[in-house]
């Protein structure tokens, strides 16, 4: 196909494939593809052969999402909101119309079969008010007495998510878990008689919430534990003769840098898996091309009653590596260019939806090594505007390298060189390039990205080197890719400019206040610029002063913590700044940004903000289109003016 330029305008193209299912004879996988149709996302379920044939569509409705298989095969739960709220829905795969399983309440944000299909559980909410007072509707009131009142992208959590239970052949559902703590993740024991689920019911979790894994019966009672972790379990299950697996964090914390492990529960004894690759299991690598409501619940899947499948980010990838009982460990895809996001098994087949160099997303059949690709509507819409960025290896004087990509103008000379900042910092860059890369290349500049300490993939120890210590290692590393840049030949000390977002906005304030002069023009999305006002304002900002500064509390030692902000020396930087800014988030909230705004300001340099209402902190991938477009324009005609 032919090359073509990507513009801002292109994203109302896009097509994401997200949530995935296979059949239990492992004859095909069902998949959700996600588009934009005047101006709102749609999702529509597909059925694709394992062997020979074409993806075709299965359901209509305009957001269908989470297809599971029943077990013998012949139908299909998914939830729709084509009833007007997000509720379960059956269709029989051999034809016919899909019919509502039962009528909840309140949302449904998953359901699964029972392993004899008899049943249906589902997460769904409570029914029960926490904190309005007065009409929920036209609440007078809310009092809050906890921490755990809002979380970025749900808004205000009015009502806690429980586990719910209903006959498969339909019926009234049934609550099984007290109204008063979050349900996080549910399954299934293999015999059906009993649910297990990942919840933290202790007063402390009004503070911080740590998930453990429990269980009940089927026709509900009391509660038991099932296993802990210091930390939080992020995803857990039975294989079918009970054994347990769990995929958490066994340190207490919170540690922002600690790795998620794997661990297999027989009887009272509990051992770890795969703890000498030093890597952390968990789909971690950073893309407005890939899928990042895959992140949670971590999934973990039994192949058989030996082999336990998850995914682990390592170097750059997120790829499927299978664990065995014995020790043995195997990477299933070898190449390093791959980021898998969903991932599910059937019939001895392992499906995952995969991200391959700088391609979108397609659902692939995970094979000898590598991946056979299975669908072809998930990428078509970005392969004439596709580039696969150069994979690099930098030197550090310190001793370790950084992977770094490049990102170059298609057919021009560079206009300049742009660092673009992954967020997390937990995170990590891989092959996959974001479409803000590709719009700027396109205009003329060259991107370079990298991960630098903090990042995940690369161990404990080169993650863990930034904890307390925000701002001086990834400092360290990001200016050595940035001269390294320039000695290449990739731009010049004159234009160079920094985008970030979220902890990469953090990082683009930090170097401006840091590095006076070194950067030509920047861009900050949702950054954090004052950790002592953050740890208040944020959704989780009173976790961050330990993370950023080592401290327990923010105001525990405030000169330490705005040591750490970036804020103590922006008032030096004299590049101009644009500032993006999504109104809805609760994670990076807004008034760090006005903060930035307002110092510039006064200060007369040239800044600009742009708020974008209601939206949350992911606003590239899940914002209004329009506004996605918005943010995208900016950005380039941000560094076209002054970079």
């Amino acid at each position: 196909m032919a090359a073509r330029r990507f513009t801002p305008k292109d994203v109302l193209r896009e097509t994401l494939i997200t949530h995935l299912a296979v059949a239990p004879d492992g004859s095909s996988a069902v998949y959700g593809r996600r588009t934009i149709e005047r101006n709102e996302y749609r999702t529509r379920l597909w059925r694709v052969p394992l062997g020979r044939g074409r993806a075709e569509q299965v359901t209509t409705g305009d957001v269908d999402v989470r297809p599971r298989f029943s077990p013998d095969g012949h139908s299909l739960l998914f939830l729709s909101t084509r009833s007007g709220k997000s509720q379960p829905w059956v269709l029989p795969l051999a034809g016919g119309e899909p019919s509502q399983l039962a009528e909840f309440d309140g949302q449904v944000g998953a359901a699964e079969w029972s392993p004899d299909g008899r049943h249906v559980l589902a997460l769904a909410e409570s029914g029960v008010e926490r904190f309005r007072v007065g009409d929920p509707e036209d609440p007078t009131a809310r009092l809050v007495t906890g921490l755990n009142w809002r979380l970025d992208g749900l808004g205000i959590r009015e009502q806690f998510t429980s586990v719910w239970v209903v006959p498969a052949r339909g019926g009234r559902p049934r609550r099984l878990t007290e109204p008063t703590y979050e349900v996080g993740d549910a399954f299934w024991s293999p015999d059906s008689k009993r649910i297990g689920f990942l919840a933290d019911p202790r007063p402390e979790a009004s503070i911080l919430e740590e998930l453990q894994a429990w269980t009940l019966p089927l026709r509900g009672g009391r509660r038991s534990k099932l296993a802990s972790l210091e930390g939080d379990i992020a995803g857990a299950a039975w294989s079918p003769s009970g054994k347990l697996a769990v995929l958490g964090i066994d340190e207490p914390g919170p540690v922002g840098s600690a790795s998620i492990g794997l661990w297999v529960k027989e009887g009272r004894s509990r051992r770890q898996l795969g703890a000498e690759l030093d890597r952390t299991f968990f789909f971690g690598v950073a893309s407005d091309l890939t899928d990042f409501t895959a992140r949670f619940p971590a999934p973990v899947v039994w192949l058989d009653e030996e082999n336990v499948l998850v995914l682990v980010t390592t170097d750059g990838t997120s790829v499927p590596y299978r664990f065995g009982l014995d020790g043995s460990v195997e990477r299933l895809v070898e190449r390093d260019d791959a980021c898998c996001s969903w991932l599910a098994h059937g019939g001895g087949r392992i499906v995952t939806v995969a991200n391959v160099a700088g391609g979108a997303s397609e659902v692939c059949a995970v094979e000898d090594g590598d991946l056979r690709r299975l669908s072809s509507n998930g990428s078509r819409w970005f392969a004439p505007y596709r580039r696969d960025p150069e994979r690099h290896s930098v030197r550090h004087r310190d001793g370790h390298d950084l992977d770094t990509w490049i990102v170059r103008p298609r057919g021009r000379r560079s206009r300049g060189l742009v660092l673009q900042i992954h967020g997390g910092p937990y995170l990590a860059h891989g092959s996959t390039p974001w479409l803000e890369m590709t719009a700027l290349a396109d205009a003329g500049f060259t991107v370079v990205y990298s991960n630098p300490r903090g990042s995940i993939g690369y161990g404990r120890a080169f993650a863990a080197a930034i904890d307390g210590n925000w701002g001086e290692d990834d400092d360290s590393d990001l200016m050595r890719i940035v001269d390294w840049a320039i000695r290449k030949g990739l731009g010049d000390r004159d234009h160079v400019g920094l985008l970030g977002l979220s902890y990469g906005g953090y990082m683009t304030t930090w170097l401006l206040g840091r590095h006076p002069g070194r950067f030509a023009a920047a861009v900050s999305e949702n950054p954090v610029v004052d950790l002592f006002s953050f740890s208040g304002e944020s959704d989780f900002g009173f976790v961050v002063a330990e993370f950023a500064a080592g401290l327990k509390n923010s105001w525990d030692d405030f000169p330490r913590i705005l040591d750490r902000s970036p804020a103590a020396l922006l008032q030096r930087n004299k590049a101009p700044l644009l500032l993006l800014q999504a109104e809805g988030d609760l994670r990076c909230p807004a008034p760090q940004t006005d903060l930035a705004f307002s110092m510039m300001r006064l200060l007369g340099r040239t800044v600009e903000m742009v708020r974008y209402p209601q939206e949350s902190h992911l606003l590239l991938e899940n914002g209004r289109p329009d506004r996605r477009v918005d943010r995208l324009e900016r950005i380039v005609d941000w560094f076209e003016r002054y970079l």
